[in-house]
């Protein structure tokens, strides 16, 4: 080998070696995040969020008690189609981008993970692609990631497979129904 890139080679294993120990300190951080913030643990259960973009999520969305609702958490993503209306003319456009652009790229991120593995998220995202263009069905499903975390952070309950896709009243109706049967129990 030339002398150049003989020399090169232990400064890139020293390199190496020095982004292992930053990557370990990291995610030793994220790790005391979790215990300090039960909020990121509930997030993380919800496929395709992980330690890197729960952080990145709860942090832009703040207190949970700002949107009124799942609908409006996904409206401040911008992660929501445009919409034109004057007259008899009627039509929708691409998502709007208002909002928080970094809640956005997190929601899209945690999206392309969540279609690679066996959930709702990936059945939906490939019923979709039967018909819509990749990145308007990874939009779609950004948009389900943006509503399911409003509702893991407002019921204060990890995501469940089985509840994915009910509505709000649904939800408040079995939660009444199951503290009734405690009640009884008692």
């Amino acid at each position: 080998m030339p002398p150049p890139l003989t020399e090169s080679i232990p400064q890139t294993l020293r390199l190496l070696g020095l982004l292992e120990e930053e990557i370990h300190t990291s995610e030793q951080y994220l790790q005391a995040a979790d215990k300090q913030f039960p909020e990121l643990m509930l997030i993380r259960t919800i496929p395709g969020i992980g330690p890197i973009l729960a952080p990145v999520i709860w942090s832009e969305i703040g207190t949970i008690e700002r949107f009124r609702s799942a609908k409006a958490l996904a409206n401040g993503t911008g992660l929501v189609a445009s919409f034109y209306d004057s007259g008899e003319v009627k039509t929708t456009g691409p998502i709007t981008h208002q909002g928080s652009r970094w809640l956005r790229w997190a929601f899209v991120t945690a999206a392309n993970v969540a279609i690679q593995g066996r959930n709702p998220f990936a059945r939906r995202y490939h019923r979709l692609r039967r018909s819509k263009k990749a990145n308007v069905a990874k939009a779609a499903i950004a948009h389900s990631l943006a509503r399911c975390v409003y509702g893991v952070l407002k019921h204060g309950c990890p995501y469940r497979e089985d509840r994915w896709g009910r509505k709000v009243g649904a939800l408040e109706q079995e939660a009444r129904a199951g503290a009734r049967s405690t009640k009884t129990a008692l």
